[in-house]
């Protein structure tokens, strides 16, 4: 079974102490129970007798994992809540490097889990928003929905007002929670999407542990950012089959490249891949040739038919990093671009056929957008499905422009899927 087709999560409210509650989850996609504290002894013997229970359940924050030894489920307990970042509160929000509002995710963190992590499940969770008492149905949902959308499970933890409501049937909170359970069994319905890999050319390779980790988690944090799908893998697990039809490799780690790994690199570049490393990286490397024209933060040099980008200093800025590695390995690699995204985030998944493309789209605003939003693909598209919770699937309208196709999106307050048909290795 896939990781993401179990049951939903659901931190079960202290003040929830009469049996009969479990009635109410029962008929809900809630399947699995999480309880902080110690499982409270009349609720003890009826919850395992009809739910998945997890007791006390070990969150750590995701620099602490030691990714090759991770559990399984993988427990990341420092993730976000997914919003617009703030700055002080009212009516302003604080911005990027690139001048757009900066958005607190957790896609990244989960897609980060799933690479290193292969086969285990990820949980992910967050303290619950200021004011949650006050917030809608809507803002818990849309957290639902990016963890979904990246393959993890995030338990519904609810809020202490709600929870009260709906254990004395208030018609408020009961519609509340059926919003929620709404939402999870709409993607409880499409569980393969949530089994996908992520469809990238570029693959960021490091340890993620001691000096490595910091760079390395914020250039994955960063490229997210800019639309700039990855996927991640730890040095040992480098090999052809993983690098087969990418584009780029950016080796965050400080440590030179030997043995197999520089082995596997080498057949990589020579066969016209790009490698960005640090320049230390590459002392054991031999035949390296310089490519001419330099770049004010890389030394560039030919192998092959491939070249090698060595950064000059250390990776000293992760912003800077992500957007050196995407423009050296240009943009023509993109599976997908997005034009004018304002507050949304993509991420585009492949099935295992390799026939169809899904982008998931979340808007972090949660308003839709007042401009035209484009999504493009260089892969020939035969057809094109929107779909989204609470509306019915339907056809997008598929633009064809020189050298790719494009796809306007509507406005969504949340979340929106774009399933394209068609032979996605025929652009490479």
């Amino acid at each position: 079974m896939q990781p993401a087709s179990r049951p939903g999560l659901l931190e079960w409210p202290a003040s929830w102490t009469d049996p009969a509650l479990l009635g109410l989850v029962e008929d809900s996609p809630f399947g699995t129970l999480l309880f902080p504290q110690a499982l409270p002894e009349a609720i003890a013997a009826p919850a395992r007798a009809r739910f998945r229970v997890v007791e006390r359940p070990g969150w750590r924050k995701h620099a602490e994992i030691d990714w090759p030894r991770a559990a399984d489920p993988v427990l990341i307990g420092d993730g976000v809540w997914p919003a617009l970042g703030e700055a002080g509160g009212g009516d302003t929000a604080e911005a990027g490097p690139t001048g757009l509002p900066w958005l607190e995710a957790n896609g990244w963190i989960i897609r980060m889990a799933r690479d290193l992590a292969p086969g285990a499940e990820v949980w992910i969770r967050s303290d619950l928003p200021e004011d949650a008492d006050r917030a809608d149905a809507s803002l818990f949902a849309f957290a639902h929905c990016e963890a979904r959308a990246h393959g993890a499970a995030r338990p519904l933890s609810l809020p202490v007002r709600i929870a009260a409501a709906l254990a004395a049937g208030n018609a408020h909170a009961a519609s509340w929670w059926r919003a929620l359970c709404s939402v999870e069994s709409w993607w409880r319905e499409r569980a393969a999407w949530q089994a996908w890999p992520t469809a990238s050319r570029l693959w960021v390779v490091s340890d993620f542990a001691g000096p490595n980790q910091y760079p390395a988690a914020e250039f994955l944090n960063l490229a997210a950012r800019r639309n700039l799908a990855w996927r991640a893998a730890l040095p040992r697990h480098v090999d052809g089959a993983r690098l087969q039809g990418a584009a780029a490799v950016a080796y965050v780690d400080q440590a030179p490249l030997e043995g197999p790994l520089l082995e596997q690199l080498e057949g990589f570049v020579r066969q016209g891949g790009l490698l960005v490393c640090l320049e230390a990286a590459c002392r054991a490397w031999r035949g390296l040739a310089p490519a001419g024209s330099g770049h004010p933060r890389f030394q560039l040099m030919r192998f092959g038919k491939g070249r090698v980008a060595l950064s000059r200093t250390d990776w000293e800025d992760p912003y800077l990093m992500a957007q050196d590695v995407h423009l050296l390995m240009s943009r023509r690699h993109d599976v997908v671009r997005l034009f004018n995204p304002g507050s949304i985030l993509c991420w585009p998944v492949m099935s295992p056929d390799r026939r169809r493309l899904l982008v998931h789209l979340l808007n972090y605003s949660r308003r839709g957008a007042a401009h035209d939003v484009v999504l493009q693909t260089w892969a020939p598209v035969k057809a094109a499905l929107v779909e989204r919770p609470g509306s019915a699937r339907r056809a997008a309208g598929i633009r064809r422009e020189a050298g790719g196709c494009e796809i306007d999106i509507e406005p969504f307050d949340t979340y929106c899927a774009i399933e394209m048909e068609g032979n996605q290795d025929a652009s490479r």
